[in-house]
């Protein structure tokens, strides 16, 4: 157990490691300060403490909260290993989800360099699990039913929004939805990749009412407010992946 707590707390690292660099510098570089962007000692990046040296500056709550996340998952993981992928394999898959979910959610984008890596990891995984074609159909469905919707909120936002303000520039879906889509349908294959985008879709509609009640009870609320829809595609595929059974049952 004190092994598989390590590793999840090296899975935390690498998600907050890989979260922090890429939306930045796009490439694998030395760590540094998120605010006056001075090179970090790697000791006091990883582990301690944590501040930069230059201007003081500590890490964001969210490295903190991540570490905990990912050991969690690596505890729930080893005691309840999935059937389909096992205990290592489901856990990098979940290190993967996480540095997407985090990217996303702070810097509202899925960077290229990430999705490549993704497309490598599911093509493995979707081909070792289903075989090549299915996987390559998941592939196709998922980046083709994201690539409608995609439009179609162009549409919307065009018809309904721009109208009342010209200046909008934000879409109702990111183009990085859409290869997260096609990524996605690597991991789960068909038809696996329908059940994860209808999941994905429900979760996304449901967190966004309680985004928007909590925003309204705080006075926070604007109109036209961003919510980034990745984590609820990461969420849609990883029900698919972990407790397919369960999900299947509740859509019945």
């Amino acid at each position: 157990m004190i092994l598989v707590i390590l590793l999840g707390w090296l899975g935390g690292i690498l998600i907050n490691y890989i979260s922090d660099v890429i939306p930045i510098q796009r490439k694998l570089i030395a760590p540094a300060c998120m605010k006056c962007g001075d090179r970090q000692p790697f000791v006091n990046y990883f582990l301690w403490p944590r501040r930069c040296d230059h201007c003081g500056t500590r890490r964001k709550t969210r490295t903190w909260i991540v570490e905990i996340l990912a050991i969690l998952a690596a505890i729930w993981l080893w005691n309840q290993p999935s059937s389909v992928l096992g205990f290592f394999l489901g856990f990098l898959v979940l290190v993967y989800f996480g540095i997407v979910a985090v990217i996303d959610l702070e810097h509202r984008l899925i960077p290229h360099p990430i999705s490549l890596a993704g497309s490598v990891l599911g093509l493995v995984i979707g081909t070792w699990q289903h075989g090549l074609v299915p996987t390559l159909l998941g592939c196709l469905a998922g980046f083709g039913i994201m690539l409608v919707l995609f439009l179609f909120g162009e549409l919307f936002v065009k018809i309904f929004i721009r109208r009342q303000r010209p200046d909008f520039e934000d879409t109702a879906l990111g183009f990085g939805d859409v290869i997260l889509g096609g990524v996605l349908g690597l991991f789960v294959g068909w038809p696996g990749i329908i059940l994860a985008l209808i999941a994905g879709i429900l979760i996304g509609g449901v967190g966004v009412i309680l985004y928007l009640i909590a925003r309204l009870a705080l006075g926070r609320y604007r109109s036209f407010d961003f919510v980034p829809y990745g984590p609820f595609l990461l969420t849609g595929a990883f029900f698919v992946l972990f407790f397919k059974d369960l999900l299947l049952d509740l859509l019945n």
